[in-house]
C-alpha cells in the first residue's frame, strides 16, 4: 500500500512511474495464476502455495533499494509468486472446505490479508516515520521467512481431485504446465464470463485506489497517518468480510454480490466529488474498502458453482487473471487520468463499476444454476 508513497518521496518519481513499475508483475500475476491453477488441479494445492509464498519473502526488499533493475526484478518475482499463492491458497480453501460453511471460511481466509494488511501498514507507518524505509523492508523479508518455513512444517497437504481425462492428461508437461484447452473451455461458459466481468470492473477500481488514495491521503497527512487510515480500512474490511460470509451461508452469494457492487459504485462517485477533503476521501477510502473485499468473499463461491471438482484450480486461475487485468488497467489507467484531474480515474472507476453491478444483478435476477 506504502509503495506509490515510497516512490514519490524516495525515488521522487510520479504517480505514473509507481503505475507503470508495477504494471508488469501484476500481468504476470494474472499470467501465473492460470499455470498455479493448472498445477493445484494436476500435482496438489500445498506446492502451489509454497511457491506462492516465496513472493511474500523478498518482496519487503523493494524498500532497501533505490536501483531500477533491482526495483523490477523484485517485483515481476513478486508478481509471478503472487498468481501461484492466489490460485494455490483459493484453490486450497474451496477444496477443504464444505460448500455449506465456504462463506463463512472465506472471511476467515481473507483474514490472512486484511487483518495482517492492516497491522502491517500501521506498523509500517510508525517503523518509517521513526527509522526510515529500509529498517522496515529488512523487517518484512525476516517476517516472511519465518512464515514460509511454518507454512512448509505446519500446512496439511490434500487429497487430489483428478478426473480419469487428468489423469491421463499428466504425462505432458506443457499440458501439466498450461492447460489452455481448459482455460479456454471455461471461458465458452456464459456464467464463467460474467464472473470474468465481475472480477475485471470492481478491481479497476480498487487498482485505482491502491494507486492515488495513499498518495492523496499522505499529501494532507503525512506518512504516519495514512498507515494508520490503511489499516482502519482493511480492518473495516475484516469485519465486512466476516459478516457477508456468514450471510452467503444463510442466503446464497448472489445478492451479497449485488448489494456490494452498488456500495462500492457510490463510493466510487464521493472520492470523485469530495477528493478536496482528507476526512471524506479517508472515510469513502474505508467504506470502499469494506464493500469491495465483501464482494471479493462472494467469488469463491461463485467459483465452486461454476466449475467441477477438477476444474477447481483452473477456475481460480481465470479468475485471477481477471483480477490481475482489472487492477493493472485500473492502476495504470489512473496514473495517466489523475495528470488530467484527481477527480476523473474516480469518476472512470465509478463507471466501471456501474458495470460490474449490471452483471451481479443478471446474476441474481436470473439464478443461474444456483445451488443455494
Amino acid at each position: 500500500m506504502l509503495f506509490p508513497v515510497y516512490a514519490e518521496t524516495i525515488l521522487e518519481e510520479t504517480a505514473l512511474f509507481a503505475a507503470l513499475l508495477r504494471a508488469l508483475p501484476i500481468g504476470l500475476g494474472g499470467i501465473s495464476a492460470l499455470i498455479g491453477g493448472t498445477l493445484c488441479d494436476r500435482f496438489g494445492r500445498k506446492p502451489t502455495v509454497l511457491i506462492g509464498m516465496t513472493g511474500a519473502v523478498v518482496v519487503g526488499a523493494l524498500f532497501t533499494t533505490k536501483t531500477p533493475l533491482f526495483l523490477w526484478g523484485i517485483l515481476c518475482y513478486e508478481g509471478i509468486a503472487s498468481g501461484f499463492k492466489t490460485a494455490g491458497g483459493q484453490t486450497y480453501l474451496i477444496s477443504a472446505v464444505p460448500p455449506h460453511r465456504l462463506g463463512w471460511a472465506t472471511g476467515l481466509y481473507f483474514i490472512s490479508s486484511t487483518v495482517g494488511s492492516a497491522v502491517g501498514s500501521a506498523v509500517a507507518g510508525e517503523v518509517i516515520s521513526r527509522t526510515g524505509y529500509n529498517v522496515f523492508g529488512t523487517g518484512a523479508v525476516v517476517l516472511a521467512g519465518v512464515l514460509f518455513v511454518g507454512a512448509c512444517l505446519f500446512l496439511p497437504r490434500l487429497a487430489r481431485q483428478w478426473s480419469s481425462d487428468t489423469e491421463r492428461e499428466r504425462g505432458g508437461i506443457w499440458k501439466s504446465t498450461l492447460n489452455v484447452a481448459a482455460y479456454l473451455n471455461l471461458s465458452r461458459r456464459p456464467e464463467m464470463r460474467m464472473l470474468i466481468g465481475l472480477r475485471v470492473f470492481p478491481t479497476y477500481y480498487w487498482g485505482s485506489v491502491n494507486l492515488l488514495m495513499p498518495i492523496l491521503i499522505e499529501r494532507f497527512v503525512g506518512v504516519k497517518a495514512t498507515g494508520y487510515y490503511s489499516a482502519i480500512s482493511l480492518l473495516f474490511a475484516f469485519g465486512c468480510q466476516l459478516a457477508v460470509g456468514r450471510i452467503c451461508d444463510v442466503v446464497g452469494h448472489r445478492a451479497p454480490a449485488l448489494v456490494a457492487n452498488a456500495i462500492v459504485t457510490l463510493l466510487a462517485f464521493g472520492m470523485a466529488f469530495f477528493h478536496t477533503s482528507s476526512i471524506a476521501l479517508g472515510v469513502f477510502w474505508i467504506l470502499g474498502a469494506g464493500a469491495a473485499w465483501a464482494l471479493s468473499t462472494t467469488i469463491p463461491r461463485f467459483i465452486n458453482e461454476f466449475t467441477e471438482p477438477d476444474e477447481k484450480g483452473h477456475g481460480v486461475g481465470l479468475t485471477h487473471l481477471a483480477w490481475s487485468t482489472g487492477f493493472l488497467l485500473g492502476y495504470v489507467a489512473s496514473g495517466f487520468l489523475v495528470n488530467i484531474s484527481v477527480h476523473v480515474p474516480f469518476i472512470v472507476a465509478g463507471i466501471s463499476l456501474i458495470f460490474s453491478t449490471g452483471i451481479a444483478y443478471r446474476l441474481w435476477y436470473t439464478n443461474i444454476g444456483s445451488t443455494n
